[in-house]
């Protein structure tokens, strides 16, 4: 089995501007991993490989003439299939729905082609986003989940097939099949990303990203806030246009919260192992053992998954229907026109 390699956008998009590279010479490359992978782990509801590649040829013409819409002018991204798409179907992941189409964009959608972003498809949801499964496969083995619910999300990614994915989260579903299937899950603050569009409709649903850099992420994130803003109500995500240098952290806090009582061995292994590196790597480390105040909030916070379960259920006895009913509006108009996007 062809292990999966990864495809970083925001060190290729340096060659983009010297010309020594393109981004439809890197929509091809991601294409030729959709060709290795896609059969065998599933991770695309559909896409439309001619309308991406005309997409790629636009932007390659503004890198070459040395005006490119944003940093990610030319990133080939995927589309969780919880979150409205004009020309392609939103199923939902579910037979309910197949073939649905709305002809809209969500907000964050609308935001990334203002920022000249390449959309290469849909990609597979848990039906509803909740946790019936739809067949994607873990790339690193094929016997094991990719996790959920952004499982297509996360396995597009880890595969190469493209450098960052939407997804969206209540408790888990960005950061779960990150972490299973080894890509960077940015999950922002509720609101910080405007959702305007998106069936994953519940209170404390976010949409977030998945990508194969850290850079990667966050620059689709801040790209989407610049132009669509947050939720109704919320302030956009805040941060530099780029991503500033790294910096290694003075100190970090150890959380070890309920669910660490459930955690597998390997992974309490795994977890203190990393703990190890960060303390060798010079980094100063607190607990709840060392510090009262971190064992109140590990207290305070020990019943927010069953809390966060109860709430959903009564959200989800309702209709499942998108949070926004008009479309998206330009990224001159999106606060004159904030008013529009909220829940029917």
């Amino acid at each position: 089995m062809t292990l999966p390699q990864p495809m970083p956008f925001f060190s290729a998009a340096a060659n983009f501007a010297a010309g020594n590279d393109t981004p439809r010479q890197f929509l091809e490359r991601c294409l030729s991993h959709v060709e290795e992978f896609e059969p065998a782990v599933g991770a695309f509801v559909c896409h439309d490989i001619a309308a991406a590649r005309a997409a790629a040829d636009r932007s390659a013409a503004r890198w070459r003439d040395g005006r490119p819409l944003s940093p990610i002018d030319g990133m080939p991204l995927g589309i969780k299939d919880i979150i409205e798409t004009a020309e392609m179907p939103t199923e939902q992941g579910s037979p309910l729905f197949v073939g649905c189409r709305t002809g809209r964009d969500t907000a964050s959608v609308a935001a990334l082609r203002e920022a000249g972003a390449v959309i290469l498809g849909k990609v597979v949801t848990t039906e509803f986003a909740a946790t019936e499964p739809r067949g994607t496969r873990n790339p690193w083995d094929r016997e094991r989940t990719p996790g959920g619910s952004s499982s297509g999300s996360a396995a597009a990614v880890a595969c190469g097939m493209v450098p960052a994915a939407l997804g969206t989260q209540v408790v888990g579903s960005i950061l779960r099949p990150a972490s299973f299937c080894g890509c960077v899950g940015f999950k922002p603050s509720v609101g910080r990303i405007n959702r305007g569009g998106s069936y994953d409709y519940f209170s404390q649903s976010c949409t977030g990203v998945l990508a194969a850099s850290l850079e990667d992420a966050w620059l689709v994130a801040v790209s989407i806030a610049a132009r669509a803003g947050g939720d109704p109500g919320y302030p956009g995500l805040d941060g530099p246009a780029e991503p500033p240098t790294p910096r290694r952290p003075r100190a970090l806090t150890v959380l070890r919260t309920s669910g660490w009582a459930e955690a597998a061995p390997e992974a309490r292994a795994a977890f203190e192992a990393a703990v190890v590196r960060l303390a060798d790597a010079g980094i100063a480390l607190a607990d709840s053992h060392a510090d009262p105040v971190i064992e109140e909030v590990e207290e305070a916070i020990a019943d927010a998954a069953p809390l966060t379960r109860t709430i959903n259920a009564w959200e989800g006895a309702g209709r499942s229907t998108p949070i926004a009913t008009t479309t998206p509006p330009s990224s001159a108009a999106r606060h004159s026109s904030a008013s529009r996007w909220r829940r029917p």
